[in-house]
């Protein structure tokens, strides 16, 4: 309270004859008081109106004798004027400056101190950062200076495309998606000095994203199953087929290689399935895995059997085996499930014979 009433009192005896004097930090001001002859030169005083200091009365200055030559010096340049000159001010310097005649006011100046930006806080602190989807996050910049700063934040993607995306010190963002990613720039500006910046670069990271191409054709050789995996962090990736673990042998080859996919950085495994002498039929499962857990996508790869039925009777046991070996294809084969399609065929040939 008593420092509000001091600012409060001070600023009350600034008057439209005040002249507004502005400078930047480390630049040299001289304040000059004009007096109509020599004679009352001895009753001159400069004061600090802002902090109540009496700086000079005549050709004397009243500071600490380290100042007086290294920070503020009286300079008499004519018979009727007396200079007081500062040194590369500093922002205690700011304020109001008046050269009295004994209770005469002859002269104010309202010394304005321009200090450019600087930034006293930010968060994060890094310059990289990471953070799982669905997660918030919060930016901030916090900048000092005189004329007070506007901040403005930027958001450039992948590709460099920006935008303004917000004006003011902090950010929240309270569920990232992975299309959030990017750099995130503070830019703090005051109109009459350079503008500085600071950028935060985010990365949104998300758990596999896994999607086999179903349009195959098992008649082109060599079989190519392919697998489009995105995820951040980039994933482990492996192949099943009903289950088991498949290795690169004589008749599996696994092909991996980064692609970009809507501006994202995935991975293609492709599944090369080479001639043997037996098919390999069977549901084929792509498998991702990183810290945010593992997805997989899968294919069914079955023989299918043609028959041309010459009656009534091998029509309805053609459809029960057609019923039954789409069942195959939609879930694992299994003994019982070969067991059942071997006897509908015994079904099969016996109507051949009625």
């Amino acid at each position: 309270m008593i420092i509000i009433l001091i600012i409060f009192l001070s600023l009350i005896q600034f008057s439209s004859t005040d002249q507004i004097l502005r400078a930047n930090i480390g630049q040299d001001v001289t304040f000059s008081c004009f007096f109509e002859n020599e004679s009352q030169i001895d009753q001159l005083s400069f004061m600090h109106q802002t902090t109540g200091d009496i700086l000079s009365v005549g050709l004397e200055l009243f500071l600490d004798e380290s100042l007086t030559t290294n920070h503020m010096k009286l300079i008499r340049l004519s018979s009727n004027r007396l200079d007081l000159k500062i040194f590369q001010v500093n922002q205690n310097d700011s304020g109001l400056y008046t050269c009295m005649f004994n209770d005469e006011k002859l002269s104010s100046y309202l010394l304005e101190i321009f200090i450019p930006p600087r930034f006293i806080s930010f968060f994060p602190l890094e310059a990289s950062v990471s953070y799982p989807e669905g997660s918030s996050i919060n930016l901030s910049c916090h900048a000092y200076a005189f004329p007070s700063v506007n901040i403005t934040w930027i958001y450039r993607n992948k590709d460099k495309q920006l935008k303004t995306i917000h004006n003011g010190e902090d950010i929240y963002i309270s569920s990232l998606e992975s299309t959030d990613s990017g750099s995130y720039e503070c830019i703090a500006s005051n109109g009459y000095h350079a503008t500085i910046s600071r950028s935060f670069y985010v990365t949104v990271q998300y758990p596999p994203r896994v999607k086999i191409d179903k349009f195959i054709d098992f008649n082109i050789r060599p079989i190519q199953i392919k697998c489009e995996i995105c995820s951040i962090p980039l994933s482990r990736i492996e192949w099943f087929r009903n289950g088991i673990n498949i290795i690169n042998e004589q008749y599996f080859i696994i092909k991996t290689n980064a692609i970009i996919v809507d501006d994202k950085n995935c991975l293609s495994s492709i599944l090369i399935i080479h001639d043997s002498p037996h098919e390999k039929y069977g549901r084929y499962e792509c498998q991702a895995e990183n810290f945010l857990g593992h997805y997989s996508d899968h294919i069914d790869y079955h023989s299918k059997i043609i028959l041309h039925p010459k009656s009534g009777n091998e029509q309805f046991a053609l459809l029960i085996l057609l019923n039954n070996t789409n069942e195959i294809s939609n879930s694992s084969l299994s003994l019982y499930q070969l067991f059942n399609t071997y006897i509908l065929l015994i079904i099969i040939n016996l109507l051949f014979f009625l």
